[in-house]
């Protein structure tokens, strides 16, 4: 009962469900099969699940260069920036090999959408496959009924400084250079760090607090339902 054939054994529980725990995996296991696998082997047995639903990592990354050439022909007006940076293999470099790095993309019909608004709020959210950990960017943007429209989206290795300018500038860029842009987002570091560097292009514009992610960190001090709504009363 190695990794490989527990992967077989979950294939189908990974591809339902890509982010089930570890745990859960051991406890399907163990309920199928009677045995409980440690949970080194049971995390080795999800990687190589993931890989042959995805054909493997490599071949996995090498389809995103296509997939931004059928995005920028069949989509009209759709932009995509990617980014890579040369591969080295114990510190030796490998000549015509790349390594991704990150990936911004916006359709046209986001950009002419917030042409009629003015808030454009910051959400970010994290997927995990793997070995590999990266962050999904997301920028949406509010309309005057306020309705939530998506308007640009990135993919990044994490959330710091360089990795949310890289998203920034080429929002600033491609979908929102009008002036009195008011934008709302948590206290991520990054996001401030990226707004305030020297040469952004966000210096003349607004910034505010999501006033959700205050009220909710207060009620992790503080867990009472009416000083939270009095909180998020405060900034309406």
């Amino acid at each position: 009962m190695d990794s490989a054939m527990l992967a077989s054994l979950i294939l189908h529980t990974v591809k339902a469900d890509p982010r089930i725990s570890v745990p859960v995996l051991i406890a399907n296991i163990c309920n199928q099969m009677g045995y409980t696998p440690s949970y080194r082997k049971a995390w080795i047995a999800k990687q190589k699940a993931l890989e042959k639903m995805h054909s493997g990592w490599d071949a996995s990354y090498n389809e995103i260069w296509q997939w931004c050439q059928v995005l920028e022909r069949y989509v009209p007006g759709c932009i995509t920036d990617l980014q890579t940076e040369p591969a080295y293999y114990n510190d030796r470099l490998l000549r015509g090999c790349q390594v991704f790095k990150c990936l911004f993309w916006s359709f046209k019909q986001c950009r002419d959408t917030f042409a009629y608004c003015k808030l454009l709020v910051q959400i970010d959210g994290t997927f995990m496959y793997g070995r590999y950990t990266h962050r999904l960017l997301l920028a949406v943007a509010q309309d005057g009924s306020g309705r939530i429209l998506p308007i640009a989206f990135a993919i990044t290795s994490g959330e710091s400084a360089d990795d949310w300018d890289f998203f920034l500038s080429r929002l600033r860029m491609h979908v929102c250079p009008q002036p009195d842009i008011c934008v709302i987002s948590d206290r991520g570091t990054g996001i401030l760090a990226a707004i305030e560097r020297q040469g952004s292009l966000w210096h003349h514009t607004h910034y505010r607090y999501y006033l959700r992610h205050i009220a909710s960190n207060y009620y992790r001090q503080y867990p009472s339902k009416g000083e939270r709504r009095q909180v998020a009363n405060m900034g309406i």
